[in-house]
């Protein structure tokens, strides 16, 4: 085990850096800017120890950098906890140096040479030829100069303006001391893992290293071979290369990633044996371009400009390519999984520390238990029953069954939002925050959501409300003033002598009544030491100074935590804003009873946790196979859905309704349940919430969206506003099948947008090129469609991936399925890409319409899901299906009340066209029978 090298230990040292002129090598003078002078260490920041395994795979932490030897020689591989996987029979037909860098993932960009291309597995890795020099320069030493540390964030400074700064200080390190972050390599992914319930910080703890270390073994795998640079920004020392696998985020690269460059003199097949470090600064993956900082990159290309004799005005200029070439290769940021490592160390601790079942117990593993041995609690003033809404188009699920309900009552238990598309989640969390700080005038809310987009939504709803001086949008001071909405610009804090995204100063990040940040970036609250659990402890050492005979329940800083969109984040990612929120009773720490005033109450100190979102939609982005079975891709909010104390709830989406007299009581508080299940689909029309409600939502969805009316005489059916498009056209690949699309596909959504604006006049109201949205899974098929309409004249039409289009919608929707050849599947399915056996994508595509949804895919190939089954079997029995003849099992599978609602209506005013409705009338009444059935087993 070895500690990371910290930049305050690096002797200056000259760089021997070398450039090529006219064929020779001239050694570069010592560059002033990379010497890094010696600084004092920061006591106050726990001194982290990473294990070899992981120095090797993963960027430096914040507070150090890369050794300067790095590229020195070829650093040995750590040993594994297992010996390694014996070589498949036809891995032994290939030279051993054919292994180190000849398989490469589909996603990367290399040189192909057509002489020699070997497959060696069934699936879409190939080993292509890569002339040994480049090999060779990959291994070879290189001379080094590594990037400027990241500043730990906050700097120690910070602390001076708390009150009592060493007893936070000390606090701080004691309650850190045993998060030893990347201290260990990640176990044998063949064991099996104890259950969360008896070791939840070993089981996490395991999950989340495979995961970190397949993401970084993936960007390890990446060798971007003689690869050209452009110039983004000169002045800022800023490049960009193209790298087409970050479109489907497999590999995937994210910000703070560590890009390793090693120059290529491709005339004379030979290296330099110079290598550059910069950092990755911005993602644009709909383009598939990286843009990363790296000064001495800029130095050198000047210096080898002078050497030549060029004047200053040869200097490159943005967006212009560089002469030199590379091979490129990343590291992954620890950054992120650092703060998920800390999060599940000291919530796993605090789990096995206590001795009794605390606050966290109930929030992480709930039981009816709780319920019952602590019942909710009414939270507001008896004298304030008069209700005041900001959002008045709000319905009674959203007002009484959530809103109200938060912020009324304390339970000791997660109260859950399940929220099906277009049923109005965030607004009800909005509407949440105003009633909870309208009935509690001291709450201090933490407001997080899984992505930054999401997290600025959120902002933008309160900001109307909410002066600044109430509300803080908090962001990491690494995030681009470009990537935040204008509006939002007040609610943020940055500094006038710094110019980035910061922490307010400690006094006034106390004054703010609603903190709205990432999950992610809730870090920097844990980082700042303003947590419950640490504020509490502060507040509890000066009381029994000060009144020692006069003991207390500490009240906590942070009275509630909202997360909207949890089920898009895991779980070792929602525990960072848990972890600042929970709270330790003196119970829990010592098991001694203090003696609380008599009218105390254990819930009147205790925070509530809020999760909100829609398990049924698209989740976390997981790598690991080995994690993904072991169900890291599991929400929170999934998983807390499955418990008993929700899952067995009479009034659970999966179960039926029941009577108001049957209603589920606890506790004395009639109606009290710790969710509420939003119903109300306030976006699609009625056809177009029939498959989706049966197939994802037991049923459940009611139509409320007034909508206008699309006119297109392509309808096959004029009573549903859906049509299915059967395609059997091959799709194809380019780059290494790193990203597919489908010609026949693409042809057919531009006919259909065609026909749809050639009758947008006749549409209430009129259709614009605006109101259409395209998706497709793979970036290839999104950008060839692009360009189709574009080259028609619909520059307008929205198009984009599924991701792209989760939490969106559109007047009218159309879906390219793309995948047309079955031997594919398995991989995209290994991979969780593509629409075929993931059902959540599926759900996702589906629900994005209002008004018109049109799907054009391989029906042959699609009957192949069940779930797409259950689509086309809806389509055909709806005469929704147009194109090649389709055999599909007609069983009655998922039909919806809505639909046979709507045959019924049909059927009583005339609409019956002789044997073909009385079959479909006979499947309405089987599909009920069976609904009702399968309702009375739940």
């Amino acid at each position: 085990m070895n500690a990371v090298y910290p930049a305050q230990n690096h002797p200056p040292y000259p760089s021997a850096n070398g450039i090529i002129a006219n064929g020779h090598v001239s050694a570069s003078p010592v560059r002033q800017s990379q010497q890094l002078p010696p600084r004092p260490p920061d006591t106050t920041v726990p001194q982290l120890v990473v294990h070899a395994f992981w120095k090797q795979r993963l960027a430096p932490l914040p507070g150090f950098c890369s050794a300067p030897d790095l590229f020195r020689a070829p650093a040995p591989e750590p040993p594994l906890l297992t010996p390694p996987t014996p070589r498949s029979v036809s891995d032994k037909s290939l030279p051993d140096d054919e292994h180190e860098f000849g398989e490469l993932d589909i996603h990367v960009r290399f040189v192909l040479y057509p002489l020699r291309t070997r497959i060696i597995t069934s699936h879409f890795k190939a080993e292509s030829y890569i002339p040994q020099y480049l090999r060779d320069i990959q291994k070879a030493p290189h001379r080094f100069s590594p990037l400027p540390p990241v500043p730990v964030y906050p700097p120690s400074s910070y602390f001076d303006d708390f009150p009592l700064s060493p007893i936070i200080k000390t606090k701080y390190t004691v309650l850190l001391s045993d998060c030893t972050t990347l201290s260990k390599p990640p176990l044998p992914e063949n064991i099996s893992l104890s259950p969360i319930s008896d070791d939840y910080q070993g089981h996490w703890l395991a999950l989340h290293a495979w995961e970190l270390c397949k993401n970084a073994d993936d960007r390890k795998k990446i060798v971007l071979w003689k690869t050209s640079i452009t110039v983004s920004n000169w002045e800022q020392a800023e490049f960009s290369i193209f790298v087409p696998g970050i479109r489907e985020n497999h590999p995937r690269l994210e910000l703070g990633d560590i890009v390793h460059l090693k120059e290529v003199l491709v005339d004379w097949n030979a290296g330099t044996g110079e290598a550059f470090e910069g950092r990755v600064v911005m993602l644009r993956k709909r383009e598939g371009h990286l843009y990363f900082h790296c000064p001495s990159l800029k130095e050198y290309v000047e210096y080898a400009l002078r050497m030549k004799g060029n004047p200053p005005a040869l200097l490159p200029k943005d967006s212009q390519k560089i002469s030199q070439s590379f091979n490129v290769s990343f590291l992954a940021n620890a950054g992120p999984a650092t703060a998920m490592e800390i999060a599940i160390r000291t919530l796993g601790g605090a789990l096995r520390s206590t001795k009794i079942r605390s606050l966290l117990h109930r929030w992480i593993l709930p039981e009816a238990s709780d319920l019952e041995s602590d019942p909710p609690v009414p939270s507001i003033p008896p004298h304030m029953t008069q209700e005041h809404w900001v959002d008045g188009g709000l319905n009674l699920e959203q007002r009484v069954l959530a809103a109200l309900s938060i912020a009324r009552y304390q339970s000791s238990l997660p109260f859950l939002i399940s929220g099906p598309p277009g049923t109005g989640k965030t607004r009800t969390i909005v509407e949440t925050v105003h009633q909870i700080l309208r009935s509690q005038p001291r709450a201090h809310i933490l407001l997080c959501a899984p992505s930054n987009p999401a997290t600025d939504t959120l902002a933008q709803r309160l900001r109307t409300t909410l002066a600044p001086r109430d509300m803080l949008r908090l962001n990491d001071p690494n995030r681009t003033f470009a990537e935040i909405p204008d509006a939002i610009r007040p609610f943020c804090y940055i500094p006038k002598d710094d110019g980035k995204f910061a922490l307010p100063p400690w006094k006034a990040l106390m004054k703010y009544k609603v903190v709205v940040t990432s999950c992610l970036d809730a870090e920097m609250l844990v980082s700042a030491r303003c947590t419950n659990v640490v504020l509490g402890a502060l507040e509890d050492d000066v009381m029994e100074a000060l009144r020692p005979d006069d003991r207390r329940p500490v009240t906590p800083h942070w009275t509630h935590l909202l997360i909207d969109e949890a089920a898009q984040g895991s779980e070792p990612e929602l525990l960072i804003p848990i972890s600042v929120v929970y709270t330790r009773s003196k119970e829990e720490e010592s098991a001694t009873p203090h003696s609380p005033s008599p009218d105390y109450h254990p819930l009147s100190t205790a925070p509530q946790l809020v999760l909100c979102g829609d398990p049924n939609q698209l989740g976390p982005i997981i790598s690991s196979d080995t994690a993904r079975k072991n169900e890291l891709d599991v929400s929170l909010l999934e998983r807390l859905f499955e418990r008993p104390v929700y899952a067995e709830h009479p009034e659970a989406r999966s179960k039926a309704p029941r009577p108001a007299a049957l209603q589920w009581q606890n506790g004395g508080l009639p109606g009290f349940k710790p969710f509420v299940n939003l119903t109300k689909n306030y976006r699609s029309h009625p056809a177009i919430l029939m498959p989706p409600s049966a197939m994802f939502y037991n049923d459940s969805l009611e139509p409320y969206a007034t909508n206008g009316l699309i006119s297109w005489a392509g309808l096959p059916n004029p009573s549903f506003p859906l049509k299915f498009i059967g395609s059997y056209t091959k799709e194809d690949s380019i780059n290494e099948k790193a990203t597919w699309f489908n010609p026949g596909e693409i042809e057919r959504i531009v006919e259909v947008v065609s026909d749809l604006m050639a009758e947008a006049n006749k549409s209430s109201p009129p259709l614009q090129a605006q109101d259409i949205g395209v998706m497709a899974p793979w970036r290839e098929q999104v950008w060839r469609l692009r360009v189709s309409l574009r080259k028609q004249g619909f520059a307008g039409v929205d198009v984009g991936s599924v991701e792209d289009f989760q939490g969106r919608e559109k007047r009218v929707i159309i879906i390219s399925c793309v995948r047309s050849t079955p031997k594919y599947l398995a991989e995209d399915r290994a991979k969780g890409i593509g629409l075929v056996f993931e059902k959540k994508r599926m759900n996702v595509a589906i629900t994005r319409a209002k008004e018109l949804l049109v799907v054009v895919g391989n029906g042959g190939l699609l009957s192949r899901d069940p779930y797409w089954k259950g689509f086309l079997q809806f389509a055909i029995r709806n005469n929704l299906y147009v194109g090649p003849e389709l055999k599909v099992e007609m069983d009655g599978a998922w039909i919806s009340k809505l639909e046979s609602e709507l045959v019924l209506a049909q059927e009583e005013n005339g609409f019956v066209n002789g044997d073909a409705d009385e079959d479909r009338r006979a499947m309405m009444i089987a599909g009920n029978l069976a609904r009702e059935v399968l309702r009375e087993e739940r």
